[in-house]
């Protein structure tokens, strides 16, 4: 794998850093932005003060539909007026040449390695027939239940790791002092899709699963998707417009790196036309 690829992974296992202190958070609302689209804002203390701001959106998969773009790296926003997608976030990683790290799926077509050890979890949505005895979309522990590429019933997948937290409530990711911007995918315990977006890189992802472990929001497991500067979400409803991080702080990265914002592999979210 490339030279990326293993940095990230070593800093991700590295050894354990010192426990945090426990965090709390401020009270908080969902506001409907759509049908079946919630959102609201975590706001992080730690001994009374504000370090972390949470963006979640919760999404309801059986009025709203999945679906995974691969293609020329571009800013999110283009990917969302080339997608007309309503909720749009990051992918997993990818190399240097762009191509994705573990498999993506998209409307079927398969990218990337069909198989690497390296990845933990996998989002699938939309399967084929939409069979009533398969989620609409969910979150797959590739260590517990490996799965067949092959015979994958979605349209609609992307591997990621690690796994921060698993359906057993264990968090599955070790200690580590690398802090940075995330973007976490997960499922709750109804059955919904929560996007979830650090504002700023407090967290390491074990305090992040820490976190999100001891949290209301009933997550069932979560999944880390990519971090840093690639970690975005934008949210363009009639309710709600929302881009994460800034333009004003894209255009800031792109001072130092031009790509710093493009991504090749994205994932949107559709009202359902039913």
């Amino acid at each position: 794998m490339l030279r990326r690829f293993f940095a990230i992974v070593l800093l991700l296992w590295a050894s354990a850093a010192p426990a945090a202190a426990e965090l709390s958070y401020l009270d908080y609302t969902w506001q409907t932005i759509g049908k079946g689209i919630e959102f609201t804002r975590l706001e992080v203390l730690d001994k009374k003060e504000v370090v972390e701001s949470l963006a979640v959106v919760r999404l309801d998969p059986n009025l709203n539909s999945f679906r995974i773009f691969h293609g020329s790296p571009r800013r999110l926003q283009s990917w969302q007026e080339l997608t007309g997608a309503v909720v749009l976030f990051n992918g997993s990683y990818f190399t240097k040449d762009w191509q994705p790290c573990g498999l993506v799926v998209s409307d079927g077509k398969l990218y990337g390695p069909r198989r690497n050890e390296a990845m933990r979890g996998m989002f699938v949505a939309e399967p084929r027939g939409m069979s009533p005895d398969l989620p609409r979309a969910t979150i797959l522990d590739l260590v517990a239940n490996p799965v067949d590429i092959n015979k994958l019933p979605w349209t609609q997948g992307l591997m990621s790791f690690p796994l921060l937290l698993d359906s057993r409530g264990r968090i599955r990711v070790k200690k580590t002092e690398m802090q940075s911007q995330r973007t976490v995918i997960c499922t709750d315990r109804k059955g919904n899709i929560l996007v979830i977006h650090t504002a700023g890189d407090y967290f390491t992802l074990y305090e992040l699963a820490k976190f999100l472990k001891a949290s209301s929001l009933e997550i069932d497991a979560a999944l880390n998707l990519d971090g840093g500067s690639k970690a975005q979400l934008a949210i363009k409803t009639p309710d709600l417009s929302f881009v994460a991080p800034s333009s004003l702080e894209q255009s800031a990265r792109e001072l130092f790196d031009e790509k710093a914002s493009l991504l090749p592999t994205v994932i949107g979210v559709f009202p359902r036309q039913e």
